[in-house]
């Protein structure tokens, strides 16, 4: 059984931590907040008031990256939040899109990945690392602060170290069954490559979802979702030709406006959304009637998704509400019963 997590955007400070326990109250498992420092402000503080304000929900983010924030440092805040708020944290990282890209810069790169991965994992564990030809360790953490890390990814290379390394894989690759089958494949493989059992790994699906009877609305609100997953699969099909993504996934850079940033990603009237159309949404999005949402959930939960990823629920008081009555109770009780 899976579960449906939440996500939020660092802006409004009083109106996103009212979100976060709105969306605990809902039923939500997870709050992931975006690390990107030039769009949205500090995500760590949002996540140490998001813990405060909260009981329940785990929090995360959705995602750092190893170039903007030192290894030592993410960990140490991990490390520190997780001492008061034990097992109510995941480290989610990745090789970061609008954090970087607002710079000028590429996404990190797949190696710094791999290098970086494990170092997060040993500093929250209490042992020694080497960083820059120095023995580092955190002299104030006794045992295991017991984070899990995540790892987002799009592309075969960064889902094949993802199922290496991290304890969950978040994937960026649409909802349709093809290009989710395709990239949990990648992910085992991955796994299994590494030694490490596939089955232990936990698969989310970050996605936009909205509950409206009126379909026009519910893939307007969703525009955003395939606009910024686009820029993540043209980059994988420019990088590597040999990606083997799926039609599902390749078709949508192929037909897209460039994605503009700065004109946020909740806008969805936005001129960089006006070539999507409600066949490209369905991909990439979950929205339109409670019956319809309810039946693309189980089929996700079916593939083995363990979480289903909502983003962004700022202020969307009313749609958790109604997510937590229309799909979080029903589509629990359905699938244990």
């Amino acid at each position: 059984m899976g579960t449906i997590g939440s996500q939020f955007t660092c802006e409004r400070f009083e109106e996103c931590i009212a979100s976060v326990q709105r969306a605990e109250q809902a039923g939500y498992s997870h709050a992931w907040f975006i690390d990107s420092q030039i769009l949205w402000q500090d995500c760590f503080v949002y996540m140490t008031s998001a813990l405060a304000a909260t009981d329940r929900i785990v929090v995360g983010t959705a995602v750092t990256n190893p170039y903007t924030r030192h290894v030592t440092t993410t960990a140490s805040a991990f490390a520190t939040l997780a001492e008061l708020h034990p097992g109510r944290l995941e480290l989610g990282i990745g090789r970061g899109d609008s954090a970087v890209r607002t710079m000028g810069l590429n996404p990190v790169k797949t190696a710094f990945l791999q290098e970086s991965i494990p170092v997060l994992r040993d500093l929250m564990a209490s042992r020694h690392v080497t960083i820059n030809d120095t023995d580092v360790h955190f002299r104030w953490l006794a045992g295991d602060a017991g984070v899990p890390i995540m790892m987002s990814a799009t592309g075969p290379k960064n889902l094949r170290l993802a199922g290496s390394l991290a304890d969950r894989v978040m994937l960026y690759v649409g909802v349709s069954p093809t290009a989710v089958r395709w990239a949990m494949d990648h992910v085992r493989a991955g796994a299994e490559e590494a030694g490490r059992d596939p089955d232990a790994v936990a698969f989310s699906v970050l996605t936009a979802m909205w509950v409206g009877d009126d379909q026009q609305a519910a893939w307007d609100a969703c525009r955003w979702a395939p606009a910024a997953c686009a820029n993540h699969i043209a980059d994988t099909m420019k990088r590597n030709p040999a990606h083997d993504m799926p039609e599902e996934m390749t078709r949508l850079p192929q037909s897209r406006d460039e994605y503009d940033y700065y004109a946020g990603h909740l806008s969805s009237e936005a001129d960089h959304t006006a070539y999507l159309t409600g066949e490209l949404i369905d991909d990439f999005a979950i929205a339109g009637p409670a019956e319809k949402v309810r039946t693309k959930v189980q089929e996700l939960f079916g593939l083995g998704v363990d979480e289903i990823s909502c983003a962004y629920l700022n202020g969307s008081f009313d749609q958790m509400d109604t997510v937590g009555r229309e799909i979080i109770s029903r589509v629990t009780t359905a699938t244990t019963a």
